[in-house]
């Protein structure tokens, strides 16, 4: 059962010019997450803040007791990206009172936006 939806687009140039610095990076984005960005520049660093977005609007809260941080978007071995529900299944079971919890993610970009969706769902045990 959909517990929740989320969708994001960003323009890639404003989080490039937004995240301009390793500090202001360090206050968004995980060490996991900006090692996982190969090429600077490109969609990729916007697509995994499309992705914390498309994760806080599915949770129905926004950035409300939870911060970006908390939100880790990390890839498989095939570079799927996927939320590191280690971090964010406290939020998940605290906001939809349950454990079996499963979470969707796709993330696609061209030259100038990246777009992200995220579909929470329940009862997968």
């Amino acid at each position: 059962m959909i517990l929740g939806i989320g969708c994001d687009l960003i323009e890639i140039e404003r989080i490039a010019k937004v995240f301009d610095s390793d500090r202001k990076k360090a206050r968004i984005f995980t060490e996991a997450e900006l090692s996982s960005v190969r090429k600077p520049g490109s969609g990729e660093l916007a697509g995994i803040y499309a992705v914390k977005e498309s994760f806080a609007k599915a949770l129905g809260t926004g950035i409300r007791g939870i911060t970006f941080r908390d939100i880790e978007v990390l890839k498989d071995a095939l570079g799927k990206p996927y939320i590191n529900l280690e971090k964010a299944m406290p939020f998940l079971s605290e906001r939809f009172g349950r454990e079996d919890i499963m979470v969707q993610v796709t993330i696609s970009h061209d030259r100038t936006n990246a777009l992200a969706f995220v579909v929470v769902e329940g009862g997968m045990s």
